[in-house]
């Protein structure tokens, strides 16, 4: 069976939970005996834009994968941000509008009529995420072998009509949290239930990793609450900031946060020492930050799994998450391995609890390990892309 990945970024150096999920799933399926390919754009990842070419154009063999590689469209900043900021807001676009955002939000025509010479050479053609235009315009050309994986978050972007037009018109859609169906369903129809398998993304259950040798590389002796993952305000990074400042200031503790991922926000002048930046980590590097943490918090509410946690939980260590995210509150329900919170009191009141009884914390962790290793372990899900998706 011959599969392709179409997707706007792609690389072991690309940040992002649909960039993790892309390369893991391609790789997994490459194991199993399938050929795989991968579609992508010349741009590195999100939070570095797409309008710098990272790669230079052309064909690369990763991992074992062929990789084609095509510049991105132009992109018309002004245009792009003002309509952006308008869909953030909720706003509606008219059709002329939407079709303008999409064209700008990572496209690449050189790709798409190379893709659309090779569609018949292809079983399946996998489209991830949602929200870009090298999914929304390559799944026009062979509607009948996409598969759609869209990473889908409850925000403006979501209400687009485009949107929803890709949604109808992909042959299979897999996602990756229960709650992401009924969020599909709400708004595109029934239909997307019965072409939609509930799968989740493969996580390795078995990597080595060590809370010592994380402390004595970066020199942090203090318990720490972990964040990994890009960060930005669509990530709600600034509230956890916001609420762990708060929490800093009305209890005297020797805990810390410690960011890790690409980008950065703001940090107050007098948390400086309280929060630490450690920018994007070696992979190995990060499961050893999960082993030391006393536990990771999930702030954001535009989720659709959050590999984070489930990594986190192969490590033994309870998340915090956010209470508006169904996804992530879905796990941590559904595991036992963790708390969700709604506002600054609540967020404050986990942390206490979590570090005041740490054999509760502890068990949440082992909890959380064993809901990882029942659902999301990698050989249980690649049997269900083989038996459910590409049947």
């Amino acid at each position: 069976m011959k599969i392709a990945f179409v997707a706007p970024f792609y690389g072991a150096k690309a940040g992002g939970g649909a960039e993790a999920e892309c390369r893991s799933t391609a790789l997994q399926l490459a194991g199993r005996g399938m050929e795989v390919e991968i579609w992508t754009t010349c741009a590195l990842d999100l939070s570095h834009g797409w309008e710098k070419n990272y790669y230079k154009e052309g064909i690369y063999l990763e991992d074992g994968l062929r990789v084609y590689r095509y510049p991105a469209a132009p992109l018309h900043a002004a245009k792009f941000a003002e309509l952006n900021s308008r869909l953030i807001a909720g706003e509606k676009l008219t059709r002329a509008e939407e079709e303008q955002f999409m064209a700008m939000h990572v496209s690449s025509p050189d790709m798409l009529r190379k893709l659309a010479e090779k569609c018949s050479t292809y079983d399946w053609i996998c489209f991830i995420p949602y929200l870009f235009g090298t999914t929304y315009y390559g799944s026009m050309l062979c509607p009948e072998k996409a598969v759609l994986i869209p990473c889908l978050h409850n925000e403006g972007y979501a209400r687009m009509a485009l949107v929803k037009e890709l949604f109808l018109r992909t042959r299979k859609i897999v996602y990756n949290a229960t709650a992401e169906m009924w969020l599909a369903v709400d708004l595109y129809g029934d239909s997307c239930r019965g072409r939609g398998v509930v799968m989740g993304i493969g996580i390795d259950t078995e990597f080595e990793s060590s809370a010592e040798r994380f402390r004595r590389i970066y020199k942090i002796k203090d318990p720490f609450i972990l964040y990994a993952g890009r960060k930005d305000r669509t990530k709600n990074v600034h509230t956890l900031i916001s609420y762990f400042s708060l929490y800093k200031k009305r209890r005297k503790s020797s805990l810390k946060l410690v960011m890790i991922g690409p980008a950065s926000l703001p940090v107050p002048a007098d948390m400086r020492n309280e929060i630490i930046d450690l920018g994007f980590l070696p992979e190995q590097d990060k499961k050893d930050a999960y082993s030391a943490a006393s536990m990771l918090c999930q702030p954001s509410i535009h989720e659709s799994f959050s590999i984070v946690i489930m990594e986190s939980w192969v490590c033994g260590v309870p998340c915090l998450v956010h209470r508006n995210c169904e996804v992530t509150k879905e796990h941590v329900i559904a595991s036992g391995g963790g708390l969700y919170f709604t506002n600054a009191s609540e967020f404050a009141g986990c942390i206490d609890y979590l570090m005041e009884n740490p054999d509760k914390a502890s068990f949440m962790g082992k909890c959380g390990k064993k809901y990882v290793e029942a659902n999301f372990a990698w050989q249980k899900i690649i049997n269900r892309y083989c038996n459910e998706v590409f049947a």
